[in-house]
């Protein structure tokens, strides 16, 4: 792996809102837009920013990291200084890039899908009722591309798809189909190539992958061109066959680009305390009976996978509710267990996890009650570096900022990013079918390997365990599907 990062790898760009600035410098970005002892004025500054004085970066921050901001805005760029040596130097730049995207994408929803109510008035989002629904929530889901058969999936404004498994819903509300994030719609119960998985309470966890604007009308196509519907497998597989397969829109600093978001959920029951997570109501589809069923459902776990120059191997953010599993054997300080227990371990060594969980549950069938809750452990830890800057050091930072809200109980498990990106003629990217080897080929992904979620990579958190689905990370497993922009689920749902 390269470890420098050169000024020619174009891996010196400020994170901005486009309604704040706009960063039009080709070279290397030598002056650092903010530093700890002007983080505060720049933000106060800022159209986008909180209004309300946010707390410095503590002291043992690079100087250079940009103001942090609370607003509604995604960013659009990510600036990484040309001084940095290495991409564990530069992961707080990036996890501070998944956070400011955290918040963004956690942002109160407008009445317009994917748009976020106010984005420059912080009130807004520390004010929202718990339940209100959030921009990503209004993102299209996978059901309105690949559930629909021989319809043509609705338009990105339309309220309503021609096919939904819960046609009784009310309008908006969300469905979930998913026990697994890897099934094709309305099979729902088991994670990407895996397993289901059982909560402490005896439910399954459900999830929902959705797509935001660009990425759902690139891949719907064209009303006038037919060829361009890539959910139909005919004209996918004609797209793959290009040296550099299937290119998805890319964010620049001038317009959004392509933005994945999954979502782990639980079931909420009279044991839990919703005040800890991000609950709404929702439709639950039993594949197994055909119906769906009102439930409250707590969010556990979610990822983000974000298309941005020039990054065009995506950058990766996962993140988890705290409750999830206990923390890392070296935690400092330790937390107290949750007041209601975990989610998904019963707070004792016993059963005994190996490779992070006791046993991998048999999917649902009709007529079966859920078997026993899966014991689950956390094998890769949150990383601890680069000291005092690192992942938790920026949980720890963001959990203070966000306190009187459900977002203070989330935290960022792991960044993944290319740290040479590039796809073109020159450049690293070489899709696997065409003889590309990972990391190197995948743009020397960092890390390389580890970056997984307890919720939906559950049984995938060692490499041995992960071998069959290409490895224990998001763009190790995606970059199989390389072909289609690393996205699985084009590759596996078109129809």
């Amino acid at each position: 792996m390269r470890t420098s990062l050169h000024c020619h790898q174009r891996l010196t760009f400020l994170i901005i809102f486009t309604t704040f600035l706009t960063f039009t410098n080709s070279g290397c970005q030598n002056s650092p837009p903010a530093n700890n002892t002007n983080a505060n004025a720049i933000a106060a500054a800022s159209p986008t920013a909180s209004q309300q004085p946010l707390p410095p970066w503590p002291s043992s921050f690079p100087q250079q990291m940009p103001a942090p901001v609370v607003s509604g805005n995604i960013p659009r760029q990510i600036f990484v200084p040309s001084t940095t040596s290495s991409p564990q130097d530069a992961r707080p730049f990036f996890d501070y890039f998944s956070w400011e995207s955290f918040i963004a994408l956690n942002w109160p929803a407008s009445g317009s899908r994917g748009a976020p109510d106010q984005p420059s008035n912080p009130n807004v989002f520390f004010t929202a009722p718990n339940g209100t629904p959030v921009v990503w929530g209004t993102y299209k889901d996978s059901f309105d591309l690949f559930g629909q058969k021989d319809q043509r999936p609705s338009a990105w404004d339309a309220p309503n798809s021609p096919l939904s498994p819960c046609p009784g819903g009310t309008t908006g509300q969300k469905t979930l189909i998913f026990t697994t994030k890897g099934e094709t719609p309305l099979m729902q119960t088991a994670q990407a190539f895996s397993f289901p998985l059982v909560d402490q309470q005896g439910n399954y966890a459900y999830f929902d992958i959705r797509y935001d604007e660009a990425q759902y009308n690139f891949i719907r196509g064209q009303d006038s061109d037919p060829t361009s519907w890539l959910y139909l497998l005919k004209n996918l597989a004609q797209k793959e066959k290009a040296q550099f397969g299937v290119q998805m829109p890319m964010t620049t600093t001038s317009a959004l680009g392509s933005i994945m978001v999954k979502a782990a959920w639980r079931i909420s029951t009279s044991h839990d305390d919703p005040k800890r997570f991000y609950a709404i109501n929702a439709q639950v589809y039993d594949a197994t009976k055909q119906v769906c069923t009102p439930a409250t459902v707590l969010l556990v776990g979610l990822h983000i996978g974000h298309k941005i120059d020039p990054f065009s191997e995506w950058v990766w953010s996962t993140f988890e509710q705290v409750d999830n599993v206990p923390p890392d054997a070296d935690a400092t300080p330790k937390p107290s267990p949750p007041p209601n227990g975990y989610s998904f371990n019963n707070g004792t060594d016993s059963p005994k996890t190996t490779g992070g969980y006791d046993y991998k549950p048999p999917l649902p069938a009709a007529g079966q009650t859920p078997p026993k809750p899966v014991q689950v452990s956390r094998v890769n830890p949150i990383p601890n570096t680069p000291a005092g800057q690192s992942t938790r050091d920026v949980n720890a930072y963001y959990q203070q900022i966000l306190k009187g809200t459900v977002w203070q109980y989330y935290q960022l498990v792991v960044t993944q990013w290319p740290a040479t990106p590039g796809i073109g003629e020159g450049k690293p990217f070489m899709l696997m079918q065409n003889g590309g080897v990972y990391p190197q080929n995948a743009g020397a992904a960092f890390p390389a390997n580890g970056a997984v979620n307890t919720t939906m990579e559950t049984y995938f958190q060692t490499q041995n365990d992960a071998a069959g689905a290409g490895g224990n990370s998001c763009m190790s497993c995606h970059y199989r599907a390389g072909q289609s922009d690393f996205s699985w689920g084009l590759n596996r749902r078109a129809h």
